[in-house]
């Protein structure tokens, strides 16, 4: 009983590959065609022309519909040649098989092929009459005639390699195309003109991009870098030859960089204020240094603390191996005694406003009057802005009025105004109603000298102002 199930199944195997055979052969779609077959589909591996293609040329056409033939037309030459050029390795030629088509000659460059016959005795459409699998993959010129004068032979289709293609016979056909680089790197946005070399030249060329969302080109073969990867840039002639560069595209490295918020800025000792490193690419780590520790101090945040008058350099360098630094001056002032010890033995009166404030741009301040020590003249400050708000850039006037409540006169009076965050005053353009602005004046300090103030007298002094960051 095994040995007869084991008959059966080879049987029944055979049989299954018979069916299968049968079956590939009935549908055409063998990669075995002979002549003499029926094909009706161009097999795998190869393409398909049909015989009305204008780039097969007829010196003497005579063109019939044909209903069962390829695309059902049939194309005659009487008395006439077919002539035909293209590119690849292979060539299968299809044919009506008929009692009055003696047949056909065929010359592939130059070489002479034995006379085919066409003729039968019924008609028979879309039959292999021609194949040849071994040509060079080059550019052939076929002729194809009539066997007899009185005769004509029906073309129906031209099969060649699925990688070659038809070419007009009147064209004038290249000998070669290159472009002037084979391969190339770019980044992420870059570009690069790729030029085609023709023979002959000044010939035109289409260009196309193997994967677009790697790399584009235009029309005259400028390639733009779009995202990551490779991508194969094809230039091809009408012809149809071909030449490639391949591109590698690469992720675009930022310049780095450093910038402080401020090139300079200016401080009262016991003052602090805190310097912004701004990086390229962002968030790299800033060592802080500063020139002068006496003058100024500077921690790991940046943050300037002011010690004692001078000037010193605040520079932030980042630490990721580049040592690319930006630099700040600062430049410090000691701050000034509010209630200085009167100049004893004398009976000079010593009446000094300062006007702190609360580094805002609201009315008051603190005044100290000193006679020998002891508080004399009543003054009054009050500071005001001529606008409501700002914003950075904005330029304003800041104003200070400075009145003598008290009966008595205020001698040299010295009016030393500390300028609030953010705001700059333009020492050159303050102007008083009453004495002069002391020379050591700044863009954060001005000291203004007014002099005596009389009872119930005042004095008003504007300070143009800039917002800045």
């Amino acid at each position: 009983m095994k040995n007869y199930f084991k008959k059966f199944s080879i049987m029944f195997v055979l049989l299954l590959v018979l069916i299968g055979i049968g079956a590939i052969q009935n549908r055409t779609v063998a990669n075995a065609a002979t002549i003499g077959q029926q094909l009706t589909t161009p097999e795998d591996g190869w393409k398909r022309y049909d015989d009305t293609d204008s780039r097969l040329q007829y010196t003497m056409p005579i063109r019939q519909t044909y209903r069962g033939s390829y695309m059902n037309t049939q194309s005659y030459t009487q008395n006439g040649d077919l002539i035909f050029k293209f590119k690849g390795n292979k060539l299968m030629i299809g044919t009506l098989k008929h009692y009055a088509n003696d047949g056909y000659k065929i010359n592939i460059d130059g070489v002479q092929y034995p006379d085919v016959s066409t003729r039968d005795s019924s008609a028979q459409y879309e039959i292999i009459t021609f194949i040849k699998t071994d040509l060079t993959n080059d550019i052939h010129t076929v002729t194809m005639s009539n066997t007899s004068e009185a005769e004509a032979f029906g073309m129906d289709f031209i099969d060649i390699d699925k990688d070659g293609f038809l070419i007009d016979p009147s064209a004038k056909l290249l000998t070669a195309i290159t472009l002037n680089k084979t391969t190339d790197s770019l980044t992420v946005g870059q570009t690069e003109q790729l030029t085609a070399t023709t023979t002959p030249a000044a010939v035109g060329v289409t260009w196309k991009s193997s994967d677009e969302s790697v790399a584009t080109v235009d029309s005259s073969g400028k390639v733009t870098a779009i995202g990551v990867g490779t991508a194969t840039i094809t230039a091809t002639t009408s012809d149809g030859l071909t030449a490639i560069c391949t591109v590698n595209i690469t992720k675009k490295v930022e310049q780095e960089s450093i910038s402080l918020n401020k090139s300079t800025t200016n401080l009262i000792a016991g003052d602090s204020e805190t310097l912004v490193a701004m990086t390229t690419p962002s968030a790299i780590n800033v060592t802080w240094n500063s020139s002068d520790t006496s003058v100024a101090t500077v921690d790991s945040t940046g943050k300037v603390t002011a010690i004692g008058a001078g000037t010193t350099i605040i520079t932030g360098t980042t630490n990721d191996g580049n040592n690319l630094s930006s630099s700040c001056t600062v430049t410090v002032a000691n701050k000034t005694n509010p209630n200085p010890t009167p100049n004893q033995g004398t009976d000079n009166i010593i009446n000094i406003a300062h006007a702190k404030g609360d580094n805002t741009n609201n009315a008051g301040g603190d005044v100290s009057i000193i006679f020998k020590g002891v508080a004399e003249a009543q003054l009054s400050v009050i500071k005001t802005a001529d606008v409501q708000s700002v914003f950075i850039g904005d330029t304003f006037t800041y104003t200070i009025v400075v009145t003598n409540t008290s009966s008595k006169t205020a001698k040299a009076v010295v009016i030393n105004d500390i300028a609030p965050n953010h705001i700059d005053f333009k020492v050159s353009s303050v102007t008083t109603t009453q004495g002069k602005v002391d020379a050591s004046s700044t863009s954060k300090n001005i000291i203004v000298n007014v002099g005596d103030i009389p009872p119930l007298g005042s004095v008003t002094i504007k300070i143009p102002a800039t917002v800045i960051l």
